[in-house]
Parts: structure tokens; C-alpha cells; sequence
């Protein structure tokens, strides 16, 4: 299995791509309040009628104003980012910063843009448990109100600013302070990845159930992913994973941990992949009161790929935190994995190159379920979550199971506008159930009319990947 890779987008060619980097950055979880608190993954404000704003509700045609219509979407929507010391880089809980940025606020949620949600959330394919993406009545509101010029309407001081969500119960786990240099080559041009081994101390069978990363230095930061690995598991060759390790990491004594573009390290093996940060992730909560197993003994391997396609930030180190929580029990144990035909066509002898000069390349691939079921004995398998990651060309991605005859069962997941700063693991409100014989296909577009030569896949920031991560939990 190879491991899931980031690269920022190289460059946001249109005015919406600059002003979804504009209007919120940073975590996408810190942008909503906390999911746990909001157990109905309800994304309508007001009344519930469908009719825009939630003010006096009589329907006389009063134009929307900020306090009684606009704010109350505002404060549980944007607010946690957009507040005074938040990352926003603007406040949107006062009135007079609000109606300043009104037009530009408007063009975002119009395009759904803001707040950042990239998967479709209409119904027509999935529903996805804690939705952040807004109903189409406070979109209208919203636009209603801008439209009328922004009115200020009545204050109030019954809207309180959300509080930033945090992983409760979490044990911290932190890198060691690394300076990472460029690999360089065809694949790696401006990238380093490290892995970093951690001895979690644990003493017993336990589960992991969520996690949440902190990068150090956010402009270094791509990704982050945390693995637990069996130190004594016999890889072969008279060698057990630890072995593998240790004579990774002695390639490069003078430098803190060793290079490894798969996963945990060429050579050493792994059961699933729990932790997989990307930009705009916050709080991640395994669903259906499920979890991953981590053993007694198992120590823990964390890889961060750190992007120097910036020469400012060559030379800058980072140390980053890794928050996990761990449970004795769980109801179902869950199974991740981050499959990708596009990068394992890089060992197949044959790279899949994407064309340059097309404005929408699709690229199409598919695995089995059978890959799966037979895990833990299971004769079907409950697919319960959805990670899509491309690069600086990717657009949309669309992933579907189909069963035997090749008709579709289940929409997975449809993004139709990519961006790379915002990734997530999304979580279904009822998971699609997988049965011996179907396909799980993945289709990726990708947009190269920039491209003068073939967009190879790889690591770097100016290769590609086609990655439909999945989480799959026993029925």
C-alpha cells in the first residue's frame, strides 16, 4: 500500500480559487463548531420552513437584515474562524466588518466556496454526518441580504461566538524538531518525507477512535500520517519490521528518522492507516462507534511530508503533534486503507502519464472489495468513510461501488471543485454495504491546458495522484 502524498496547488488561476484561500484558512473543523455538539448533522438555519433567514418569519417581503437573518448563519457557520484573533483573515460577527466583506462573502457561499466542503451535499449523491456545506435557504439569505445593500437590522446579544473544537482525551505524541531538505529528482523536486518513530507505551489491546494533528509549521506541513506497526512482525528475509527500520534509519545516521515514500518504510508492513491529516482537517471521530486496533507493544511510526516549493522556508524546521485517542473498547473495529492506481502505475513499468493541454482529463480505475472482505472474517463489509486527495491539477473526483454487472449501488462521493487546502475524511449518515464482487471505481480530472509536457504521477508538488481513501468497518 502506498501512502497518501499532498502538494498546495501550484496556483489558483481563477478569482474564486484566491478568495476561497482569502476568506478562511486554516482548519476546516475550526470553521464549524465542534460536529460532536451537533449529533442531527442539521445544516438549515431558521424557522425549518425553507423559506431564507430565521428573523420575524412572517413572510411580508422585508428585505434580510445582518442581526436577525445574516448573523445567526454567520455565528454558526463562520464565526469560529472569522472572530478577532481568529484565522480568519477578517471578522464576520461585526456588523461593520460583515457588510465591508458582503460582496466577497456573497460570491463564496454562491459558489460554495465557503465555508469549505468539497463533497456534492444535495442528496443526489451520499449524506454525509456533520455537514458543514450550507442549505441553499441560508445561501439565499445571505444573497438577499447583499442584494438589499447589506442592511444592519436591530442589534442583539444573544449570539455567542462558538468554542474552538478540541480531541478530549486524546494522548499528545510530538515529532522531533526537523529540518527537512528537498530529495530532489523527478519525483520529489521540492519534497522530503520522513518518518519518525514513537513508542506509545501501551500495555495492553486498545483502539483508536479519533485523532487530531497540529502541524508545527504550516507552511512546511503537506501531510501527516500515523501508523501503528508490530515491531516483531517477520517480514521475511529473517528480518522483523524493527529490523527494517533501524537499518532505514542508519542510511542516514547524521539526520533524525529515515526516508520513506510508502507508508511506514519500503519493507515494513502495516495493518491500516488510522491517521491521515491533510490541509483543513481538524477533529477527526471514527464513526459508528468504531475503531482501529492498536496492539500492546505496538510502537508507533508518524510520516510527515514537508513542501519546500517555496525557497523562503528551506532551512526552517518543524516539530508536529500528533493527538490520539485511545479506547478499551469499541463496538465494531474499523479497517483504513488509502488505495491509488495512478501512483502504483509508477511500478508497473509503464506510468499512466496524464496528457498536458486538456481541460478535463479523466482518468478511471477500480479495486475489488474482495481485497477486503475476509478481514477479520467478515463475509461483507460496511464502507463508512471517504478521503479523496489529489494534487495541483486535480478538479473533481467522482467514486462509485458498482456490483457484479457493473450497475451502481452506491455513490460514494462527487467533488466537483477540488482544493487541495481543504481535505478531510468524510463520514456517511448511513454507510453503503459492500458484498463479494463489487468495484469500488475512482475517476479523477484532472486540468493540464497550463501543462507543456506530460503530468507524471508521483510525490512531488508537480506530479499527481488519483487517492479514494476509504475507512471500512466490520457489519
Amino acid at each position: 500500500m502506498q501512502s497518501t502524498t499532498e502538494s498546495r496547488r501550484a496556483s489558483m488561476p481563477t478569482f474564486l480559487g484566491l478568495l476561497a484561500l482569502t476568506l478562511c484558512t486554516g482548519s476546516m473543523t475550526a470553521c464549524k463548531p465542534d460536529p460532536a455538539l451537533d449529533e442531527g448533522g442539521d445544516t438549515e438555519t431558521g424557522d425549518g420552513d425553507g423559506d431564507p433567514g430565521d428573523g420575524d418569519g412572517d413572510g411580508d417581503g422585508l428585505a434580510a437584515t445582518y442581526w436577525q437573518e445574516v448573523a445567526p448563519i454567520y455565528y454558526d457557520s463562520c464565526v469560529s474562524c472569522h472572530r478577532e484573533g481568529g484565522i480568519g483573515p477578517f471578522v464576520l460577527d461585526d456588523y461593520d466588518s460583515a457588510a465591508a466583506w458582503a460582496q466577497a462573502s456573497a460570491i463564496a457561499v454562491e459558489n460554495r466556496v465557503m465555508p469549505p466542503w468539497l463533497v456534492t451535499d444535495d442528496g443526489t449523491c451520499n449524506s454525509w454526518q456533520h455537514s458543514r456545506a450550507l442549505s441553499q435557504a441560508d445561501i439565499d439569505t445571505i444573497l438577499a441580504w447583499v442584494e438589499a445593500g447589506a442592511p444592519e437590522g436591530e442589534p442583539r446579544d444573544d449570539l455567542e461566538v462558538p468554542t474552538l473544537p478540541g480531541l478530549e482525551g486524546a494522548t499528545a505524541f510530538v515529532t522531533p524538531e526537523f529540518t527537512p531538505e528537498p530529495e530532489g529528482g523527478f519525483l520529489s523536486e521540492f519534497d522530503e518525507y520522513r518518518c519518525f518513530l514513537i513508542d506509545p507505551e501501551l500495555d495492553h489491546d486498545q483502539f483508536i477512535t479519533a485523532y487530531e494533528v497540529i502541524p508545527g509549521n504550516e507552511a512546511l506541513v503537506h501531510h501527516v500520517l500515523a501508523i501503528p506497526i508490530d515491531p516483531a512482525f517477520d517480514v521475511g528475509g529473517g528480518m522483523t519490521n524493527l529490523d527494517v527500520i533501524e537499518a532505514l534509519d542508519a542510511e542516514s545516521p547524521d539526520r533524525l528518522g529515515w526516508s520513506c515514500f510508502g507508508a511506514a518504510g519500503d519493507g515494513v508492513a502495516i495493518d491500516t492507516l488510522p491517521v491521515t491529516w491533510a490541509p483543513g482537517q481538524g477533529v477527526v471521530e471514527f464513526p459508528a462507534n468504531s475503531g482501529t486496533q492498536a496492539s500492546a507493544g505496538d510502537l508507533l511510526v508518524v510520516q510527515v511530508h514537508y513542501n519546500m516549493v517555496d525557497p523562503e522556508v528551506i532551512g526552517q524546521s518543524d516539530s508536529t503533534t500528533v493527538k490520539i485517542r485511545f479506547e478499551d473498547e469499541v463496538a465494531r473495529e474499523g479497517l483504513f486503507d488509502v488505495p491509488d492506481a495512478l501512483l502504483d502505475s509508477l511500478f508497473e513499468g509503464d506510468p499512466y502519464m496524464i496528457p498536458p493541454g486538456e481541460p478535463a482529463h479523466d482518468f478511471t480505475w477500480s479495486f475489488p472489495a474482495d481485497w477486503y472482505i475476509g478481514w477479520n472474517g467478515t463475509t461483507s463489509l460496511e464502507l463508512w468513510g471517504f478521503f479523496p486527495h489529489m494534487h495541483a491539477f486535480g478538479t473533481q473526483m467522482k467514486v462509485r461501488v458498482l456490483d457484479e454487472q457493473g450497475q451502481e449501488v452506491g455513490c460514494v462521493g462527487d467533488v466537483q471543485r477540488w482544493d487541495f487546502n481543504w481535505q478531510l475524511y468524510y463520514f456517511m449518515e448511513q454507510p453503503i454495504v459492500l458484498q463479494p464482487g463489487y468495484q469500488i471505481e475512482v475517476t479523477c480530472t484532472y486540468d493540464t491546458t497550463d501543462a507543456s509536457e506530460p503530468i507524471s504521477p508521483g510525490w512531488g508538488t508537480y506530479n499527481e495522484m488519483c487517492l479514494a481513501g476509504v475507512y471500512l468497518v466490520e457489519p
